[in-house]
């Protein structure tokens, strides 16, 4: 049973959905949705830098009290690769699989609204499994930001996509995490960023999972800004609560309008749901077949 919310989408963007002609774009708080069998859920990105912590070698009261102060000012970015700096790799390595590979996390309704949206491209900066996994069994493939002409093929084809932006569990010395990993990237794979730039201008984004200081974002759109027009804006769906100046920057400088759900983070997935159906029904009602 889906509870109803006070939450409206746009129609433009359900119609955008209907004629698959949108992106979804997930985020750390898509996976925070799962559940293992403990019921323990991903940590979301404040929970993981505090958590991370603990892999500093010889940490020194100036590292850690330089931390603490990023992570009071969210800035994530700078966080993460102070802890980076200062680990071990092995260790930060086996943190992560323990973390986003080892949990045996099950699939949300959140997941499996999002599956039955159907969009022939999903775009994630999730590097754990849950979404792919969920997929296996259907018409879908996997590639990640290393393989941008299996990319450009596949958008040819039957099969949806599952775009893994950041990389995947499976090989965590390619995953990109940190600012420093990013900008590598970047310089290594040009061809993949110009295609992302090519699906943000031309299909209708929305975000989902995301707050407006998560870092994995905030490194997407700092190469992507100005690439749709004000009249055809992408969309991210937010926790009600987000200061207007910041909502306002966003719409300014990245083109993407925000959406506000609440009061609870229960309300994110009864939207996603809501939206699914929306999508579902109109589908229907103009013989849409997809």
């Amino acid at each position: 049973m889906i509870r109803m919310t006070k939450f409206i989408w746009p129609e433009n963007l359900i119609e955008e959905l209907a004629y698959r002609r949108a992106i979804l774009f997930l985020g750390s708080g898509v996976s925070a949705t799962a559940k293992n069998d403990d019921g323990k859920s991903p940590d979301t990105w404040g929970e993981f830098l505090k958590n991370i912590k603990a892999l500093i070698r010889h940490p020194r009261n100036e590292d850690s009290d330089f931390i603490d102060k990023m992570l009071v000012q969210e800035n994530y970015l700078m966080a993460l690769q102070t802890i980076y700096d200062l680990s071990d790799t092995g260790a930060y390595s086996k943190y992560l699989k323990d973390k986003f590979s080892r949990g045996k996390f099950n699939a949300s309704s959140v997941h499996k609204a999002i599956k039955k949206i159907n969009t022939k491209i999903v775009i994630t900066t999730n590097f754990d499994k849950i979404y792919d996994n969920l997929c296996n069994e259907d018409l879908y493939v996997k590639y990640d930001y290393q393989k941008t002409k299996s990319i450009i093929s596949n958008i040819k084809s039957p099969e949806n996509i599952i775009i893994k932006a950041h990389g995947s569990i499976d090989d965590t010395d390619e995953i990109i995490f940190t600012s420093q990993q990013y900008f590598e990237a970047q310089e290594k794979y040009p061809e993949f960023y110009s295609l992302l730039r090519a699906l943000f201008l031309t299909n209708t984004v929305l975000f989902l999972g995301y707050s407006l200081n998560d870092p994995d974002i905030n490194l997407v759109l700092q190469s992507l800004s100005n690439t749709s027009s004000s009249a055809s804006p992408h969309y991210i769906l937010l926790k009600e609560g987000t200061s207007r100046h910041i909502i306002k920057h966003w719409e300014k400088t990245y083109n993407v309008r925000c959406l506000e759900y609440g009061p609870t983070y229960e309300d994110f997935g009864d939207n996603i749901e809501e939206l699914e159906g929306a999508v579902a029904q109109l589908r229907m009602e103009r013989g849409i077949y997809e």
